[in-house]
């Protein structure tokens, strides 16, 4: 059998990956859902980092973004999971960790399809001149009225820059 050395590359990188993790459920790759059954119940935008004003929504900065509930049940709670970068030198702008988890209490109706705006006023601790990069987005978690809820803990339906 003859394999091409990038091939071989490859193939041992994927067999690293397969060894070091105890679930293989837990790799998260760049694939759509197999079935419908497996994907998620809700469609959303790329977010967008705004820094222009938002009247009772925020002073500083915000993440803005549409979501579609698609699911039969009513929304009435979103978590979302980012990471923000500075524009200029894609590092970290803060201190610590740049990763942000973030809950938007909201009645989202099955089938509606409503802007979701989220406060960055208390994660910031200076108002950036610039926007920031958001990256490994994604909905954490959804809470419904019957008390039911939908996770994602390790980012499977991401959106990527």
């Amino acid at each position: 059998m003859h394999i091409r050395k990038s091939n071989l590359a490859v193939f041992i990188i994927i067999a690293v990956l397969l060894i070091a993790c105890d679930d293989a459920a837990n790799i998260i790759m760049d694939l759509p859902p197999a079935t419908p059954d497996e994907a998620p119940p809700f469609v959303i935008t790329r977010p967008v980092f705004m820094i222009t004003p938002r009247l009772n929504y925020y002073n500083y900065a915000g993440l803005v973004f549409n979501f579609l509930n698609t699911a039969e049940e009513n929304a009435d709670g979103i978590t979302v999971s980012f990471m923000l970068f500075d524009a200029k030198t894609q590092a970290s702008p803060f201190y610590g960790s740049n990763k942000f988890e973030i809950t938007k209490l909201d009645l989202v109706l099955p089938d509606e399809n409503k802007e979701v705006i989220i406060s960055l006023d208390r994660i910031i601790y200076i108002a950036p001149e610039e926007p920031y990069l958001i990256d490994f987005f994604y909905i954490s978690e959804i809470h419904y009225t019957d008390g039911g809820a939908w996770q994602d803990k390790y980012g499977k339906y991401r959106v990527r820059w």
